[in-house]
């Protein structure tokens, strides 16, 4: 969780009130190599494979986020805001600090929506977590 993370350039807890908690681990898994091209000759054991062409598939990661707002109204202009930024055509740009990394990525769903009402020092928040899952592109 880091305050520093940034989409399309855009600070996620200064634009978005958006914070994410959890999943960036994931993004510095190594993605999954594509099948590579094989012979299954019937007069020779087992089967001979082209290791000639490295190719590797796009990672799919599920983020754990939380958005705090002073009121509704505040939440909303957020994730209203949140949403068109991250849903824009084309892949968007997810810069994650602790890694000193963007990510090309895109929207694929959102899901674990849980609002409460946050009491701190005596005051009232909108928080609200979720998850979003989003397509990260293999360089």
């Amino acid at each position: 969780m880091n305050s520093l993370d940034a989409l399309n350039n855009k600070n996620l807890l200064d634009d978005f009130n958006l914070v994410i908690q959890t999943g960036t681990e994931n993004l510095l898994e190594f993605p999954e190599r594509k099948e590579t091209l094989t012979n299954d000759w019937a007069e020779e054991n087992g089967q001979e494979y082209d290791l000639n062409l490295v190719r590797f598939k796009d990672q799919e990661v599920t983020l754990s986020c939380a958005i705090m707002a002073n009121d509704d109204t505040a939440f909303w202009l957020a994730y209203n805001a949140f949403f068109a930024e991250v849903t824009k055509p084309g892949f968007q740009n997810l810069y994650i600090w602790d890694h000193s990394k963007t990510y090309q990525v895109f929207y694929k769903k959102t899901g674990a929506f849980k609002k409460t009402l946050k009491r701190l020092k005596n005051v009232d928040r909108v928080f609200v977590k979720f998850q979003i899952t989003i397509q990260v592109k293999t360089p």
